[in-house]
């Protein structure tokens, strides 16, 4: 197929092979996947909050559909709201060498043709590896494919077609960046996930796959995980810094359409969504997963290998957590995390090992040790900044007794979690004694900047 020329129509390249050509047969085989009788937009059983970003497959509808149908439907709600839709393919035919843009000023489908954001393309093509890339585009099937759900669950709104070659995830997440926009931008990005295994290997390589993206764990999954590695890592690696996680909506292969179970395409569904709250049971878990990971190095001298099966869900979003050991109200060690670097639990096994192995101001804890000591884990909830530009007015947007603190200024960082309250109440000594601790040289600085959180805490002891 030849490249679009700059300024035309793309026409669609795969209608009547991965989708029906026909008008009405395409309209009613997107509301059967998308789990509706009659036309999308009808009368839905609405799931909020809707997400600001899904994962879905690209295969034939005859195979993957109902899956893509799953992450469209949680899409739904965002009816009327969204005015502009980004879907980020893998280059399945043609190499690119980068994030490759369509110079088309729309892209034919059997609906009507849909038009391309040309201002935002424009925007784009002035980023570092972005390119124009019509020759990869013109035959591609992964942004394609997503057009008619596209046009049937939001409307004729404008595209952003991206197509994503030799590009890491810090590239795409950079492009992503720049169109992340608000609710008025949706972000689709296309990816089947293991390739022609037989069935049973290939759900059990899916399941991997898909708590790795559930994690945030981009750098684990490869090209033999899922086509689509590149713009799965680009997205996580945008998403997860904004407070979102990945959640699983649907696994299947193509044996659940197609029957044959020797040699499958696997297939999933995920949502970007807030993570789930981490309620009274999670946090008890986790304290008690901080226990076993001290347990665990303190006998066979090795950490703790996170080989658990039975992670709560909430616990494998990504998230930030504290770990304390104290033995009545002796601090003996505590290390903790304020960025989301990686999933809650493994956050908490990690700083667990911190606490108890590597916190400089307490030797490593030994066998002997364990007596009377108690195991703390605090779940910290995502920051709130506040807008202060004084120690007092800092003070004065704290709430004793629940808060805690985070404090900047250039390279220092420090932080109160709000178990500090029961040593410092007042809140004008709680900011001070925090500067301290942060090390600054003055009692505030221009570039000051603040953040208060709270925590979910539980507790066990280790003997």
């Amino acid at each position: 197929m030849t490249a679009t020329v700059a300024g035309g129509v793309r026409p669609a390249a795969v209608a009547g092979m991965f989708y029906p050509a026909d008008p009405g047969q395409l309209r009613d085989t997107v509301a059967a996947c998308v789990g509706r009788i009659g036309r999308v937009g009808e009368e839905t059983d609405d799931v909020a909050p809707a997400p600001k970003a899904v994962i879905a497959p690209h295969a034939g509808y005859r195979y993957s559909g109902p899956t893509a149908g799953s992450a469209y439907r949680s899409m739904l709600p965002r009816r009327g709201e969204v005015e502009r839709v980004v879907v980020v393919g893998p280059a399945h035919r043609v190499r690119v060498a980068g994030v490759g843009l369509s110079s088309a000023r729309a892209w034919a489908t059997p609906l009507g043709d849909m038009e391309v954001d040309v201002s935002i393309c424009a925007d784009l093509s002035e980023l570092p590896g972005v390119v124009i890339a019509d020759d990869a585009h013109a035959p591609e099937h992964s942004v394609e494919v997503h057009l008619p759900f596209v046009r049937e669950v939001f409307g004729p709104v404008p595209v952003v077609p991206l197509v994503v070659g030799g590009a890491d995830a810090a590239l795409l997440a950079g492009v992503l960046d720049a169109v992340w926009g608000g609710p008025e931008t949706a972000i689709v990005v296309s990816s089947d996930l293991s390739h022609y295994l037989d069935d049973r290997t290939a759900r059990e390589r899916d399941r991997r796959t898909s708590t790795a993206i559930v994690e945030g764990r981009p750098a684990d999954i490869g090209p033999h995980d899922a086509c689509g590695y590149l713009p799965i890592g680009g997205l996580l690696t945008a998403a997860l810094p904004r407070g979102l996680a990945p959640r699983s909506l649907e696994l299947t292969t193509s044996a659940d359409t197609a029957g044959d179970t020797t040699r499958v395409v696997g297939y999933g569904a995920f949502a970007l969504l807030p993570p789930l709250p981490v309620g009274a049971d999670e946090t008890r878990w986790l304290a008690e997963l901080a226990a076993r990971a001290i347990h665990h190095e303190l006998r066979t001298g090795r950490p703790y290998p996170l080989a658990d099966a039975e992670v709560p869900e909430a616990a494998r979003s990504p998230g930030a957590s504290f770990v304390t050991l104290e033995r009545g109200s002796e601090l003996v060690g505590c290390i903790g995390s304020l960025d989301v670097r990686r999933a809650l639990w493994r956050d908490v096994a990690r700083n667990a090992r911190g606490a108890a192995f590597e916190d400089p101001r307490f030797p490593p804890l030994a066998d002997a040790d364990r007596a009377g000591l108690r195991v703390e884990v605090s779940v910290l909830s995502p920051p709130h900044l506040l807008r202060a530009s004084s120690p007092e007015e800092v003070a004065a947007a704290l709430r004793p007794g629940v808060d805690g603190l985070v404090l900047t200024a250039g390279d220092r960082r420090g932080t109160f979690l709000p178990d500090v309250w029961a040593k410092i109440p007042e809140p004008a000594d709680f900011v001070r004694e925090l500067v301290r601790k942060a090390g600054w040289d003055t009692p505030w600085t221009s570039d000051a900047r603040a953040w208060r959180y709270t925590t979910t805490r539980a507790s066990v002891p280790l003997d």
